[in-house]
């Protein structure tokens, strides 16, 4: 492990306030508080733009498998690459590619990659609410704020409090889902002194032995066996790569103290998953008919064909395990009217990867062989300074200083046996670091009971240094490696208008920012050709919205037309094949997203509710002098229409369950909008599923419940196969 991951500071931000935990009751009027998207408790109405509150309520009713899920039946929100444990999951709201800022308990998750890994590793249980902003939010975030906020927040026990969850789930059909599914989870907590102190420890541990989602594949036609398929993109298809078998944990320890007039709250978490690929299924057979995984796929060479095993060596494969360090620290003094709040955080990654280097099978096998890492080393760290002045009844103010520093590295090794971590000589590596200063103030008005304003600014300067290449990537021409310093500002006004109590209108205009990623500018791969670009500019959208929120007692609906203009766009070209074809991030010219976002919830009898809602994405490349054959092009992976609808039902105690269907059209999957290849891997189906969810709690404070995942068994590809039908079964008891 890196000095750094083990000496850092585990301290933390915690830009959002703490945040008041919803009840059981209804929730068709929500005029609820938030801190997310305006650092302080505000209610709803009150908020720019477009804002969501999931309740444990709603999180224990429906049917969730992991945190993203939470989020991904909300209108403008998309998970990419949704299919079963993805190492790399990624939040896009709006359409904006990195444009989403993840946090836990108010600490930033992203890191100088642009990833949020954790998001896999972090339990299901711990969660108790998650809050999202829509629209642009780098004035108070900074960098990678463009789309919205995502807030996941943890509880914190009243009294003495006990849970434990265990659960399972497993295929209906042979290699179609996951396979014995199972989890553990248990918490302990307790308040002290009047409840002024609060103290909570939970684990969480998960274990599958995962579904294939990646085939078997490579190029031309084999010589001397049968059985394989050539897909659509022309790849040879030789079965499937092997069920991805994973396992996580996620340990939280959690200490609060509340006096008269101050505050002290503390977090630390240590989350990791690991994975590995095994049982590969062939349909390959030799010339007996009896199957094999080799066949002579290779180019010839001395009048002769070389075998290939196409079940390794592709980078989908291999074995790899990523631990996440998390810590944070704030204390916070209240005045009657102002508070300081001075925080710290850090997040810390250390992982590897292993993968063979070829596909040769002279040369590597399932046993081992050659091979090569990506070994990934990050550490964020921030120090923030809010104080917040309440002037009058009308005015407050806000206003912070902020400090972070980044730090990234990626060290490509080779091994002499890609099974085994253990290395050979010096790697190709690359990697840089980060010291940002910030500084913003937001104005709030209330100027009546029906009309209140912010108005915000923060102001960035970004300077990068310590950035290196080494080995074969290093000798590319024209890599600029000297520090670089960016300054950017990043205004934003908003307006809300209640005339009455179930009626609000609400306008936003926000300039939002994105840093490129250390892998944005040097990304190495051994699968595919790539060139570095480390001159890619900051991603700069300007952001407006404008929308109306009808809450009664009868229904709930809400309409937004959102719109992000997009200049010096960072965009994938090339198709990484050959050298003269090879993948590079290059700053297209100008990019416009637009859309409208519709959502409605409607009580029907009791606690049954129904709910629905719908978004339209229209994000269109408008300029490119690099490329003009993408303009007026829809950005890859992005669908222009999704739709979510599901019938929910559930008091503290007895039934509870749900129905939910979730809709997304086709999606594009390269720059140019080449014709979408359906059932294919890599490519972006229309996406439609139907879970189904049953429970009951007992006076006990047991409570049992059975889901029924993708009900109509329904396997697109979102890039890769997505799981077929299973159950989950679990158990919870709370006292």
């Amino acid at each position: 492990m890196k000095p750094y991951i083990k000496y850092s500071l585990l301290l933390g931000l915690l830009l959002g306030a703490s945040s008041l935990f919803a009840d059981e009751a209804k929730t068709v009027k929500l005029d609820d508080l938030v801190s997310t998207g305006s650092l302080l408790a505000t209610p709803i109405s009150k908020v720019p733009g477009n804002v969501s509150i999931v309740t444990n309520k709603e999180m224990k009713e429906t049917d969730n498998q992991k945190v993203a899920d939470y989020v991904r039946r909300l209108e403008g929100v998309h998970v990419n690459n949704d299919a079963g444990f993805n190492p790399r999951p990624s939040i896009r709201i709006r359409g904006i590619n990195y444009g989403t800022l993840i946090m836990l308990d108010g600490v930033i998750l992203s890191d100088l990659e642009g990833e949020n890994r954790i998001l896999n590793q972090i339990s299901l249980y711990d969660v108790e609410r998650v809050e999202v902003a829509r629209g642009a939010f780098s004035s108070l975030y900074g960098t990678s704020a463009i789309g919205g906020v995502i807030n996941f927040i943890t509880s914190m026990p009243t009294k003495l409090t006990t849970q434990v969850i265990v659960g399972y789930g497993n295929e209906f059909k042979d290699r179609s889902a996951e396979l014995n599914l199972m989890r553990a989870y248990f918490e302990v907590g307790n308040a002290f002194f009047d409840k002024r102190l609060k103290l909570k420890v939970s684990a969480g541990l998960t274990n599958s032995e995962g579904y294939p989602s990646v085939p078997a594949f490579t190029t031309g036609a084999p010589s001397d066996v049968s059985g394989y398929i050539i897909d659509k993109s022309g790849q040879t298809i030789a079965g499937d790569a092997g069920r991805r078998e994973w396992r996580s944990f996620d340990v939280r320890l959690k200490a609060n103290y509340d006096s008269d007039n101050y505050s002290i709250k503390s977090m630390f978490s240590v989350s990791s998953h690991n994975y590995t690929f095994v049982d590969p299924l062939t349909f390959l057979r030799d010339a007996s008919g009896l199957p094999v995984f080799t066949g002579k796929f290779g180019k010839q060479t001395n009048g002769s064909m070389t075998d290939i095993n196409p079940f390794i060596g592709t980078g989908y494969e291999g074995h790899g395990r990523y631990t996440h360090y998390i810590g944070s620290l704030s204390y916070t003094y209240f005045w009657d009217n102002a508070s300081l709040k001075v925080a710290l955080s850090s997040v810390n990654l250390d992982s590897y990867w292993l993968d063979p280097e070829v596909q040769d099978a002279s040369k590597v096998s399932f046993g081992g062989g050659p091979g090569y890492s990506q070994d990934i080393y990050t550490s964020s760290n921030y120090l923030d300074i809010l104080y917040d002045y309440k002037i009058n009844d009308i005015h407050s103010i806000t206003a912070a200083l902020q400090g972070r520093y980044l730090n990234y590295d990626q060290l490509n090794f080779t091994a002499a046996n890609w099974k085994v971590r253990k290395y050979n000589g010096n790697p190709q590596a690359y990697g840089g670091m980060a010291l940002v200063g910030s500084a913003y103030v937001n104005w709030n008005a209330s100027w009546s009971e029906y009309l209140s304003s912010t108005l915000g600014f923060r102001y960035d300067y970004w300077q990068d240094f310590a950035n290196y290449l080494k080995g074969p990537i290093a000798g590319k021409t024209n890599v600029d490696l000297s520090p670089k310093a960016t300054n950017i500002p990043s205004p934003k006004a908003s307006l809300n208008y209640k005339p009455f109590d179930f009626l609000s209108f609400k306008a936003a205009l926000g300039l939002g920012y994105r840093m490129p990623t250390i892998r944005e500018k040097y990304r190495i791969s051994f699968g595919s050709f790539w060139n570095v670009n480390p001159n890619l500019k900051p991603e700069v959208g300007l952001s407006g919205e404008i929308g109306a929120e009808l809450n009664t007692e009868y229904i709930a609906f809400k309409a937004y037309y959102y719109q992000t203009e997009l200049s010096n766009m960072i965009y994938r070209q090339g198709n990484g094949k050959t050298e003269a074809t090879a993948f590079e991030q290059k700053n297209a010219g100008y990019g416009r997203i637009n859309g409208v976002e519709l959502a409605t919830t409607i009580p029907i009898y009791d606690s049954l509710e129904f709910y629905a809602n719908y978004t339209l994405t229209l994000a269109r490349i408008i300029s490119n002098p690099a490329n003009p054959k993408t303009v007026g092009k829809q950005l890859a992976s992005t669908p222009e229409h999704m739709a979510n609808f599901g019938l929910t039902y559930g008091k503290a105690k007895g039934v509870y369950g749900s129905i939910e269907g979730s809709y997304a059209s086709a999606a594009y999957a390269d720059d140019i909008n080449s014709p979408i290849r359906f059932n294919t891997f890599g490519q972006y189906d229309p996406q439609f599923r139907l879970n189904l969810k049953l429970g009951y709690v007992f006076e006990s404070g047991i409570d049992i419940s059975g889901s029924i995942l993708n009900a109509t068994n329904n396997r697109y590809y979102d890039y890769y196969q997505v799981a077929g039908i299973s159950y989950y079964l679990q158990a919870r008891y709370k006292i």
